[in-house]
């Protein structure tokens, strides 16, 4: 490569669909984690052209952190079912990341909303808005842009959002996105509160799926970055007064009892269903076969990891005709899911973050969480836990993988 060509290119950790790669990174993966990531397999560390602008409409923002999602995770570790219709939604070669907080570097001529030198939050949605596609289909003038008609049209190439769209993504240090996915960050607003506006915002909106009354109690399984952002969430926006947790290390426990537990557990499977029922004082029924039960339970479930097991286990401890709302999504196995139907329960997927309505006014959960932050509502800042530089992205993915020693939570690629 020459030092023209250098000029004009960056580098970006890119996901490459290309069977051999694939085929290497799978054996190499079912070894040894860290085989999913050495070099000749479908994460690819390489140089690729600096974005221009799209349209007069969009901005360049340079890159400050890009948090590692879980759902990144799942795509580097190839953690999916082959028949996946999301795949729908996917072009390649992508460079990976969503999670993008920056500063606007360029700006095209027709843009309005932000002004170069903002320090910004990017909805990763590439929508009708986004697509240049006018009128916008009857979901995205709705506000419901996560279920956009059109993430196949326009002039984007096919992709539901940065990350999963060929050319466009945050593991890099500049992006291309549309004025209208840009949120500006308060004067007092550090970038390391700001980067966990994407989990925080997909976790606002399955707490307004699951419409919670201050007095329930709700079980939020799981204790990741979203389980956590959960509890902080129930606890002081929707004002929660019993909030239990599951969770998998002691760190977890710890750090979910600082935001606002009230109890968290610890274990799987029928213990777990017992340690539960034990507390709450719950009647449980033995089957011949199978998972013991209770016909009562907690009014309400967030599940942030979407298992088979967390399926089973929270559709047994779920009081009848309550509600559970999963946010995470695990590949398929088979579900013994008979209290689903018993209990007349009620399951609800929730995916990503739209315009929101809360308390009389509708904003984009962005927007909302910005304005929480600048309340003082919660302080995110401990859930950020590692930082990494990109070329050291071998040792990021190792301490997401190895989270009982590194104590992990949210990691980022640091771009300063």
């Amino acid at each position: 490569m020459n030092s023209k060509d250098q000029i004009n290119t960056m580098p970006a950790l890119q996901f490459q669909m290309k069977l051999i790669k694939l085929f290497k990174s799978l054996i190499r993966g079912r070894r040894n984690p860290a085989g999913y990531w050495k070099k000749g397999g479908a994460i690819v560390f390489n140089q690729i052209p600096i974005p221009s602008l799209i349209s007069d409409k969009w901005v360049i923002v340079k890159t400050v952190y890009c948090g590692i999602c879980g759902s990144d995770m799942k795509e580097i570790t190839l953690n999916g079912a082959r028949d996946n219709p999301i795949q729908s939604f996917v072009s390649f070669p992508h460079t990976i990341g969503h999670e993008i907080v920056g500063i606007i570097d360029q700006v095209g001529s027709a843009v309005k909303k932000v002004n170069i030198g903002d320090r910004v939050v990017i909805n990763p949605w590439f929508s009708c808005e986004p697509r240049g596609i006018s009128p916008k289909c009857s979901r995205c003038q709705k506000g419901d842009f996560n279920h956009c008609r059109n993430f196949q049209r326009g002039q984007l190439p096919t992709g539901m959002h940065l990350g999963i769209t060929k050319g466009f993504g945050g593991y890099a240090p500049y992006v291309a996105v549309h004025e209208s996915q840009c949120f500006v960050i308060p004067d007092g607003i550090t970038f390391d509160k700001a980067i966990l506006a994407d989990p925080f915002a997909v976790t606002f909106h399955s707490c307004l799926l699951l419409n919670p009354k201050p007095d329930n109690l709700i079980l939020v399984y799981g204790l990741g970055v979203l389980g956590l952002a959960t509890v902080m969430c129930l606890k002081n926006i929707f004002k929660i007064k019993h909030v239990i947790a599951v969770g998998r290390y002691e760190f977890q426990k710890e750090q979910a009892l600082q935001s606002g537990a009230d109890h968290v557990f610890m274990g799987s499977a029928a213990d777990l269903i017992r340690d539960i029922a034990s507390t709450l004082n719950l009647e449980l029924i033995k089957p011949k076969g199978g998972l013991i039960w209770a016909i009562d339970g907690v009014d309400g479930i967030i599940d942030t990891i979407g298992s088979v097991e967390t399926f089973e286990v929270g559709i047994r401890v779920l009081t009848t005709k309550g509600r559970l709302i999963f946010t995470g999504v695990s590949t398929p196995h088979r579900c013994e899911n008979t209290p689903h139907y018993f209990k007349e329960l009620e399951i609800i997927g929730s995916c990503g973050a739209v315009v929101e309505d809360f308390q009389g006014k509708r904003s984009n959960a962005f927007q909302f969480f910005l304005e929480f932050l600048d309340k003082k509502l919660f302080d995110p800042s401990p859930l950020l836990t590692h930082k990494f530089l990109l070329e050291d992205y071998k040792n990021a993915f190792n301490t997401l993988v190895t989270k009982r020693d590194s104590q992990a939570i949210k990691v980022v690629f640091d771009f300063t």
